[in-house]
C-alpha cells in the first residue's frame, strides 16, 4: 500500500509539473480543394511531432493548441478524394495558416486506419508503445501486452500465454488483426492465440464490453492487430528483422517485402516469420522439455479502381510448442509429491532442442477478401468473407509402443466461415457510424480425444453504431446495439456418454459513451454497456484429461449464458511528451462461468492429474488502472504503470448460511501489479524514418507483483506464492547503411535473475519461472 500511495503522489506532482509548461502557440485556418477553393469539409489535419490531430468543421476550419514557439513541426493534411499535402512549419507566434488540396479521382495518400465493424468507441483502450512493440515481437504476444495496466497473462509454462484484460480471458476476449476476428480453439487455458506480433504495427487493448463490435467473443475486451498499410508509392520497399535470445537459445527471422506498381493502383506484400528455442532455464536448472518452433507466411494484395477498393488476405501460422515434461505425472503419489517438492520432479538438467512428448502442434490458416465501394465522399458499401482453418493436435507422454506412440492424444479440426456487410458513413450533421449484418457457420470436429464433442454452430448477427462530435464543442458521444443469435448442435459417442444436444441462445448488446474535452490537453471518458455471452461446448461438455494444461477438466451442461454490465471511466491529461491516465471500471456478471480448482486428484490410464470443474455464480469485477509519462530533464522521463482488480462471486444462499459469508474470492484472477521505469533518449524521431525509428533511448523497468491474497478458501494444491520484482532492461539505436536505417536493440528480461512462481501459471505447482533472457535484434528497413 506505501508503494501505491508513493505512485499517487508521483502522478499528483507529475500533473503539477506538466501545468507548468508554457506551449501555449495556437495555429488556425481552413482547408478547401480545387479551383473553386470549396471548403474541405472535415480534412483532417495532423501534426504527429506533438500528437495532436484536428478534424475541420464543415466549412473546413480548424484549430490547434498548445502547439510550442519556435519548434518546427511537419504538418499533414488529408481529404477523400484529394491528393495527400505535407508541409514544414516553424511557429513562432499564433499562426493562421490555409491550406488548398487538389482535388484527385484517385486516391494517392491516404491514412486509413481500420476498425472491424465501426468507428473508435468511446471507452477506456491502452495502445502499445513502440518499444514494447518492437522488443516483445520476438517472443509473443503475451509478452508484448503484459506491461499494459489491466492486462495480465494466464500461463501454462515457460511457452504458453494468453491475454487477461481486467480479469476476463479465453472467449471474453476477442484477438482482431486485419480486420479478422480469430476463431480457433481459444477456450483452453493453455490455447495460446495464433498470431504472429511481427505481422502488426500497432496493437491496441480495448477494455471492457465491446461485443457491439465484434460480438458474444468480446464481452471482456479485444486486443486489435493493426497491420502496416500497404504500399502507396510506387517501388520496392521493406524490413528484415533478426533476434537472438540467451534464454532457451533461441533465434527468429523476419522480413517483408512491399512493392506498389507504377501507374496502377495495385500494391503487394509477402511477409514471413521463422522462429526456433530450446529448453528454458530457470535461476537454478534447466527445464526439461520447452522449446518451441514456430513458421508463418503472409500474402495481402490491394487495389482501386473508380469507386471500388479491394483488399486480399491469406496467412499460414504454423507453430510446435513442447510442455514441460514434470508436469505430467504417473500417479497420485508422485503428484503430490511434485506439487510438494521444490524442485521439479521427473526433470532433465540439461539444454536441448528436441521437442518430444508432450507436445502441441498448431496451424492455422485464414483467407479473406474485403470490397469496398464508395457512393460518393460521405457513404460507402463493404463486404468481407473470412475463411479459417484452425488444427490443434496435443500430444501426450505414451506409455506403450506401436501406433499410439505416433499418433496425437487430442486433435481439433475448426472449419470457420464469416461474412460481413456494412453501410457506413462520414459525418453527417456531425453524426458517423453505420449498421451491418454478419453470418457465420463453423464446424468442429475433434478427431482423437473426446475431451469435447464434435459441434457445428451457426450465428447470425446486426449491428448499429454511431457517434457524434461537433468540433470545437467539447462533448463526444457514441451508442450502439447489437443482436445476436447462436446455435449449437453437439454429438459424439463414446466416452461422453453419447451426447446430442441441440443448444440456441440469444440476446442484444449495447454500449452508451462519452468523451468531454475539458482542454486539448486534458479529457474524461465515461462507457457503459451490457454484453453477453453464450457457454462455449467445452464449458458444457468437457470431461477428460486436457494434456496441454495438465489438468483434468469436467463441463456442466446446466450452464446458462454470461451476461455483463461493464463501466469504465477514464481520466487522460496529454501535452508533449507527458500524458497520465487514470481509470476505475466495474464488471457485474449474472451467471459468470469459471474453472473451479477441486482441490483433489484424478487418476486416468494417462496419469494423475489436478481436477478443474466449470462452476458459474454472479460476480463483480472491478478495479483501478493508472499510467503516467514525466519527462523530469531535456533526455529523461520517469514512468510507472498500475493494476488493481478485486473479483469476487456471490455465494448461494445455502452455502452463505453456512459460513456466514455471502461472498467469496474468485480463483485465478491477477494479483496487484507495480511498474515503475526511468528512460533516457536522445534523438530526432522526424529526421530518420517514418515508422519512428530514430531515437536513441535506454530504459530500465522495475515490475512488482504483489502476492495475491485475495484466493478461495479452498481449491488451491499450493499456496499462492510469494510477490516478487523484476528488472528488464530496453535499448535501441539507429545508424544509417546507405541511407537506410538499421535499428539496433537490447533487451533483457529478470535482469537479476530472480528466482520465483506466479500464481497465474497452472504450472506454478512445479517449477519456477525462467532466470535472466537477454536479446539482441537489429531491424533495417529498405
Amino acid at each position: 500500500m506505501h508503494k501505491v500511495a508513493l505512485l499517487g503522489l508521483c502522478m499528483f506532482l507529475g500533473l503539477g509539473l506538466l501545468q507548468a509548461q508554457h506551449c501555449h502557440i495556437s495555429m488556425r485556418g481552413q482547408v478547401t480543394e480545387g479551383d473553386e477553393h470549396e471548403p474541405a469539409a472535415y480534412a483532417t489535419i495532423m501534426i504527429k511531432e506533438a500528437g495532436k490531430m484536428a478534424v475541420a468543421d464543415d466549412q473546413g476550419r480548424y484549430v490547434i493548441l498548445d502547439l510550442c514557439e519556435n519548434t518546427s513541426y511537419t504538418v499533414e493534411v488529408s481529404h477523400i478524394e484529394c491528393s495527400h499535402y505535407t508541409q514544414i512549419v516553424r511557429l513562432l507566434e499564433n499562426t493562421t495558416l490555409d491550406f488548398k488540396l487538389v482535388h484527385d479521382a484517385v486516391l494517392k495518400e491516404l491514412v486509413v486506419v481500420e476498425k472491424a465493424v465501426a468507428p473508435a468507441p468511446a471507452q477506456a483502450q491502452t495502445t502499445v508503445d513502440q518499444i514494447d512493440l518492437e522488443s516483445g515481437k520476438g517472443l509473443g504476444l503475451g509478452e508484448t501486452l503484459k506491461k499494459l495496466p489491466g492486462v495480465a497473462i494466464l500461463a501454462t509454462g515457460s511457452t504458453i500465454g494468453k491475454p487477461i484484460i481486467q480479469g476476463l480471458h479465453s472467449n471474453r476476449i476477442a484477438i482482431v488483426s486485419n480486420n479478422v476476428v480469430l476463431e480457433g480453439q481459444q477456450w483452453g487455458s493453455e490455447h495460446a492465440p495464433e498470431i504472429d506480433p511481427f505481422s502488426a504495427a500497432k496493437i491496441t487493448v480495448v477494455k471492457g464490453a465491446a461485443g457491439v463490435r465484434y460480438g458474444p467473443g468480446a464481452m471482456g475486451g479485444a486486443v486489435i492487430l493493426e497491420p502496416e498499410p500497404l504500399r502507396k508509392e510506387a517501388g520496392l520497399g521493406g524490413w528484415l528483422s533478426l533476434g537472438g535470445f540467451s534464454n532457451g537459445r533461441g533465434g527468429v527471422a523476419a522480413g517483408a517485402a512491399d512493392w506498389h506498381l507504377k501507374d496502377r493502383s495495385l500494391a503487394f506484400r509477402l511477409q514471413g516469420t521463422l522462429k526456433r528455442s530450446g529448453n528454458l532455464r530457470t535461476p537454478d536448472y534447466f527445464l526439461h522439455n520447452t522449446g518451441a518452433a514456430e513458421w508463418n507466411l503472409l500474402g495481402m494484395a490491394g487495389w482501386k479502381k473508380g469507386h471500388w477498393e479491394h483488399e486480399s488476405m491469406a496467412s499460414s501460422f504454423n507453430q510446435q510448442i513442447a510442455i514441460m515434461r514434470a508436469a505430467h505425472i504417473g500417479n497420485l503419489t508422485d503428484l503430490q509429491r511434485a506439487i510438494d517438492s521444490d524442485v521439479p520432479l521427473n526433470n532433465q538438467d540439461v539444454f536441448s532442442y528436441e521437442l518430444n512428448r508432450p507436445y502441441q502442434q498448431i496451424r492455422h490458416f485464414t483467407l479473406k477478401h474485403k470490397a469496398i465501394y464508395r457512393f460518393n465522399d460521405v457513404w460507402r458499401l463493404s463486404g468481407q468473407y473470412v475463411f479459417q482453418f484452425n488444427h490443434r493436435r496435443e500430444y501426450d507422454v505414451v506409455r506403450s509402443s506401436g501406433t499410439a506412440s505416433t499418433k496425437p492424444q487430442l486433435s481439433f479440426r475448426l472449419w470457420t466461415n464469416a461474412l460481413d456487410v456494412a453501410l457506413e458513413h462520414l459525418p453527417i450533421r456531425h453524426w458517423q457510424g453505420g449498421v451491418g449484418v454478419q453470418v457465420l457457420q463453423q464446424t468442429n470436429f475433434v478427431g482423437k480425444g473426446g475431451l469435447i464433442p464434435d459441434y457445428n454452430a451457426t450465428g447470425a448477427s446486426v449491428w448499429l453504431m454511431e457517434r457524434r462530435r461537433r468540433f470545437p464543442r467539447p462533448w463526444e458521444f457514441e451508442f450502439g446495439a447489437r443482436y445476436d443469435f447462436r446455435r449449437t448442435h453437439a454429438e459424439t459417442t463414446g466416452s461422453l456418454n453419447n451426447i446430442d444436444t441441440l443448444v440456441q441462445f440469444s440476446n442484444i448488446s449495447g454500449t452508451v459513451g462519452a468523451i468531454y474535452h475539458f482542454t486539448p490537453h486534458l479529457s474524461a471518458t465515461a462507457n457503459t454497456g451490457f454484453a453477453w455471452r453464450p457457454p462455449h461446448v467445452n464449458e458444457l461438455f468437457a470431461r477428460g484429461v486436457h494434456h496441454g494444461a495438465g489438468t483434468f477438466e469436467q463441463g456442466n451442461p446446466k450452464l446458462n449464458a454470461e451476461k455483463a454490465w461493464n463501466t469504465n471511466v477514464s481520466l487522460q491529461w496529454r501535452r508533449g511528451r507527458s500524458e497520465a491516465t487514470v481509470s476505475v471500471f466495474r464488471n457485474q456478471l449474472q451467471d459468470f462461468i469459471y474453472l473451479d480448482p477441486q482441490n483433489s486428484f484424478v487418476l486416468t490410464v494417462r496419469g494423475a492429474y489436478p481436477a478443474y470443474f466449470y462452476a458459474q455464480a454472479d460476480a463483480v469485477l472491478k478495479g483501478l488502472e493508472a499510467s503516467f509519462v514525466l519527462p523530469v530533464f531535456k533526455h529523461w522521463s520517469v514512468e510507472s504503470r498500475l493494476s488493481m482488480l478485486r473479483a469476487q462471486r456471490i455465494l448461494p444462499d445455502s452455502v452463505a448460511v453456512e459460513t456466514g459469508e455471502q461472498r467469496d474470492w474468485l480463483p485465478l484472477m491477477p494479483a496487484d501489479r507495480i511498474q515503475f521505469g526511468i528512460k533516457w533518449a536522445s534523438g530526432d524521431k522526424t529526421k530518420t524514418n517514418k515508422a519512428g525509428k530514430g531515437e536513441t533511448f535506454v530504459r530500465l523497468m522495475a515490475s512488482s507483483i504483489l502476492k495475491q491474497t485475495r484466493i478461495p478458501a479452498v481449491g488451491l494444491l499450493k499456496a499462492a506464492p510469494a510477490g516478487v520484482t523484476t528488472f528488464s532492461l530496453d535499448a535501441a539505436h539507429t545508424v544509417f547503411i546507405f541511407k537506410k536505417p538499421l535499428e539496433i536493440g537490447l533487451t533483457a528480461q529478470n535482469l537479476l535473475n530472480a528466482r520465483y512462481r506466479e500464481y497465474l501459471n497452472f504450472f506454478r505447482y512445479y517449477a519456477d519461472e525462467p532466470g535472466v533472457n537477454i536479446g539482441i535484434r537489429a531491424k533495417l528497413i529498405f
